[in-house]
């Protein structure tokens, strides 16, 4: 399914947050080219010091700031065996929200068949290797503790360092000291600040990068595909949800026309099953993972497209037996949330006899749903469940003409 307009906010943010991330490097690089430069002009200007050592401390300081902000910035693991529980949103498949369409209501699929699994494999639990984490914690509370303890002599000793290194400056003893108070100031704060941030936010996200690829996050689908347990949990979590909603919807209404030669097929092994194409639009296409997975079980090839130009393309290259279509959808980096009406009006004009599923949030079926049944869509649902059982139901109809 696609993204609310509420979801679609968030996904233009990310690039810009992503770019302020992105520009911190250049602007610490900055400041600390600013201060060398800063340190090279008192050696061509008045007072005329040493330029070279001037540089190398400097650096020097920088670095052992850097080093510093490396130890206090190392991002602490969770312990063996610790679970990170999903948010309610996340747990209720982005049901509590006003999206423009539930995340991923995949899942459905795999309840209507329990007896078979959705995927191959099951996360294999390792031991991370922390030794690092465990130094760095060690070493920041010695800095802390030492640090506290010898608050008082810290200006003394600040002052030590200076006298001994003002001398290889070869300028007077009091610019000298001077200079040097500077340079440890500067460039050890900033060094601090460059380790500390650099660590926190990119060694953190590569961390949790190597950390997953050992655990083995993720899971394997009989497809190929593989998904990361997370949102495995988040879409068969969905699918329980939408699973309840479809049972009490046919406990209160009578099964559509074509139940019973459904019912057949779905008894039928996967062998025997007619094979059918299917062409699937949505600038999400993750979101539907489970679902087309479920679809290539009842053999069921699910072709996917992103645009509706691409989805235009493959139309005129393959024959489909059927198309689904979301709603709110981005085309051409604008977000347009009649997307899946206009789509069928196109789709209508170039192959009419095309089945056509509209499949979105509740939101848009209240505000669209008129347009798109007036379009040309023969069947609109918010359900994973309700959009299995309608492909079926469909692809029979067509068998049969």
């Amino acid at each position: 399914m696609d993204q609310t307009d509420n979801a679609s906010k968030p996904a233009r943010n990310v690039p810009a947050s992503v770019r302020k991330r992105d520009v911190l490097p250049y602007i610490l690089l900055f400041i600390l080219l600013a201060g060398l430069l800063a340190v090279l002009a008192g050696a061509l200007l008045p007072p005329h010091y040493q330029a070279v050592p001037a540089l190398l401390w400097s650096l020097g300081f920088c670095v052992s700031g850097m080093l510093l902000g490396f130890l206090f910035g190392i991002p602490r693991t969770l312990p063996s065996g610790t679970v990170n529980m999903a948010t309610p949103d996340e747990r209720a498949g982005g049901k509590s929200r006003p999206t423009d369409e539930p995340p991923a209501t995949a899942g459905d699929a795999a309840a209507s068949n329990a007896s078979n699994t959705l995927f191959l494999g099951t996360p294999t639990p390792m031991e991370i290797n922390s030794n690092l984490v465990e130094v760095s914690d060690w070493l920041t509370k010695i800095i802390v503790g030492v640090g506290l303890i010898e608050l008082k002599s810290l200006p003394a000793s600040a002052r030590s360092m200076a006298a001994f290194i003002a001398p290889s400056l070869a300028v007077d003893t009091a610019t000298a000291m001077a200079v040097v108070g500077g340079i440890m100031l500067f460039f050890s704060v900033h060094g601090f600040l460059i380790g500390y941030l650099l660590t926190r936010i990119y060694l953190s996200i590569m961390i949790k990068r190597a950390d997953s690829l050992v655990k083995n996050e993720s899971v394997r689908l009989e497809s190929g595909k593989e998904i990361e347990v997370t949102e495995l949990s988040r879409l068969q979590q969905k699918s329980l949800d939408d699973m309840q909603e479809a049972v009490t919807q046919l406990l209160l209404a009578h099964p559509p026309d074509g139940g019973a030669a459904v019912t057949a097929l779905a008894g039928m092994p996967t062998a025997q099953k007619p094979s059918s194409l299917v062409l699937w639009l949505d600038d999400h296409p993750r979101n539907n993972t489970l679902l087309v997975e479920q679809l290539e079980r009842e053999n069921i090839k699910v072709d996917q497209a992103v645009s509706t130009r691409q989805a235009l393309a493959m139309l005129q290259q393959k024959r489909y037996a059927l198309f689904i279509t979301d709603m709110a959808r981005a085309e051409n980096g604008r977000r347009v949330k009649d997307a899946g009406v206009r789509t069928v009006r196109e789709v209508g004009q170039v192959q009419p006899d095309l089945p056509i599923i509209v499949y979105c949030s509740k939101d848009t079926v209240a505000s669209y749903g008129v347009e798109a049944e007036a379009a040309g869509a023969r069947f609109i649902t918010t359900s994973g469940t309700s959009l299995l059982a309608s492909v079926n139901k469909l692809l029979h109809e067509e068998r049969e003409r």
